[in-house]
């Protein structure tokens, strides 16, 4: 394998004409499988491929992205550990065979160094953190290729070591979306849009919040990279705080949906209990009713609902998604086809962003 040195290298006795395949003690391969960290023994190993004991029976061809080293705490030292992109090309009784694809083009060896720069500089203490670290940077690795430049400025200069792990979550949760592991390598993004939502999403801490910047994400890529309608999307979001998301949440998951004489996707006006919107948002009155204005400034929810003539009684309000409004809460989900099938096909489900303080 290309890269492998230390005491790893020893372990392997490198031979490339040979490639001869070597048991091992106590040795795993850790993934993530986008909720956990897995942790598989290795059976035997050699510079081309590894044999890991598992249940597990991965698309053939598929890819995994592995952490390889000593079972155990995280090994500080890159020389005692090796990160691989390896692709499934056997099935046996006990386990799977997989063949280490290597990293020989500029590209792929720069965003090797940005891992063992970024691993250096916000130090883990887990494994799971690097395992998490090596996989949101193989995704992005993927989706923008020669982004490495671009992508390490960000997360090796302008975040902190707090918001790299938030960029990270983000990045994870777009992979998710695309595809349960392994993810796909026929979809590129723009690189700028990319640094993009990954800064501007890092700013919140709010799991579910990054979740919606992955959706995001997830629906930038697009088998040309050039696709560039969540521009405004990334704009409105990243100057909305979390008490209006979650308002919007709300309307655009109940409010009943329909096509209209133009064919658009329009909602009907949902009748709101403020006593329910206190307990989802956290927020009181005043502050959730300024929120309500900001969402229909922004042009997600109908003006109308936003003045005081729509409130029915202190205790309701009248909020009507506008159809802007239900496009970016169905892109924040992920979805980036036809919004007509997110709601009508598939309705969203009624799970919000509650308060949990």
């Amino acid at each position: 394998m290309p890269g492998a040195k230390g005491w790893f290298g020893k372990l392997l006795k490198l031979n490339e004409e040979r490639a001869e395949r070597r048991p091992t003690e106590k040795f795993a391969a850790y993934r993530w499988t986008g909720t956990t960290l897995k942790q598989d023994p290795v059976r035997d190993i050699s510079s081309t491929g590894v044999y890991l004991y598992t249940n597990e029976r991965w698309p053939l061809g598929g890819y995994l992205s592995l952490t390889l080293q000593r079972i155990g705490p995280l090994e500080k030292s890159p020389d005692r550990r090796i990160t691989a992109l390896a692709k499934v090309v056997r099935f046996g009784e006990d386990g799977v065979g997989l063949w280490f694809v290597a990293s020989k083009d500029p590209d792929s060896r720069q965003w090797e160094l940005l891992l063992e720069g970024l691993v250096q500089q916000t130090q883990p203490e887990e494994m799971i953190s690097l395992v998490k670290m090596a996989e949101a940077l193989g995704f992005l690795s993927r989706i923008c290729p020669g982004g490495t430049q671009e992508v390490g400025l960000l997360v090796r200069g302008r975040l902190s070591n707090h918001k790299v792990a938030n960029a990270v979550t983000i990045a994870l949760h777009a992979e998710n979306i695309l595809a349960p592991p392994p993810a796909p390598d026929n979809v590129r993004a723009s690189t700028a849009f990319v640094v993009r939502i990954l800064e501007e999403g890092s700013c919140t801490d709010e799991d579910w919040l990054q979740q919606y910047w992955g959706g995001l994400l997830a629906t930038t890529c697009a088998a040309d990279g050039k696709d560039e309608s969540n521009i405004p999307f990334v704009e409105v979001l990243s100057q909305l705080p979390s008490i209006p998301v979650r308002i919007l949440t709300v309307v655009c998951t109940r409010a009943i949906k329909f096509i209209s004489e133009d064919g658009s996707l329009s909602a009907k006006p949902l009748t709101c209990d403020m006593a329910e919107m206190r307990a989802i948002t956290g927020a009181k009155d005043f502050q959730i009713k300024c929120d309500i204005e900001r969402l229909a400034t922004f042009g997600l929810i109908e003006k109308s609902s936003a003045r005081v003539s729509a409130m029915l009684s202190n205790e309701q309000t009248i909020i009507t998604p506008t159809t802007f409004g239900l496009r970016l809460f169905a892109r924040c989900k992920g979805h980036s086809g036809d919004p007509h099938d997110f709601y009508l096909a598939n309705p969203p489900s009624t799970t919000v962003g509650a308060n949990r303080t």
